[in-house]
């Protein structure tokens, strides 16, 4: 095989390969900085509570976010796959969910989730829906919006429902 027929037969594959470097999506380049915090009701830990940030219109990178509370109230929001938003202002929405039942499971099923408090909850909501027929309860509360500012820094945000208010933005924990 000459260098002709060579280049003619490589020429397609360096093309593609070059095409494929040069895709990737424009959200991966957005700086982000750890969004986390607690939700609180009176100020005791919510778990269960979905937390959404919608940014800005005027921020300058676009990350609408979020997470779902653990156990002891704390959030990590995301934006797609990624941990973090993009500094700016948010209108952020904590809804609470149903109270994750207290109810006693195998051993050996806490143990598997012992690192997913999230899996361990929709355990626990499904062991007490079919042992009681059904999920019955007290009404939830109403969604809780706030106005919240990421900052740079990476201080906690921690959103009390019951007050409607953003309770501190202290020092990073």
């Amino acid at each position: 095989m000459n260098l002709r027929q060579t280049t003619r037969r490589l020429a397609p594959v360096a093309i593609l390969l070059g095409l494929a470097a040069g895709c990737g999506d424009a959200d991966d380049s957005i700086a982000l900085v750890p969004v986390k915090g607690k939700v609180l009701r009176n100020g005791e830990p919510l778990g269960n509570a979905s937390v959404s940030f919608q940014p800005d219109p005027s921020n300058a990178d676009q990350t609408p976010g979020g997470d779902t509370s653990g156990p002891a109230g704390t959030y990590l929001a995301r934006f797609k796959t990624r941990s973090g938003l993009a500094p700016g202002k948010y209108k952020v929405t904590v809804t609470p969910g149903a109270a994750i039942p207290d109810i006693e499971i195998d051993a050996s099923v806490e143990e598997a989730f012992k690192d997913d408090p999230i899996m361990l909850g929709e355990m626990k909501k499904s062991a007490a829906g079919s042992s009681k027929g059904g999920r019955k309860g007290k009404k939830l509360d109403p969604p809780a919006e706030f106005e919240a500012e990421v900052k740079a820094d990476g201080k906690p945000l921690d959103f009390d429902i019951a007050k409607g208010e953003v309770v501190k933005q202290a020092a990073a924990r």
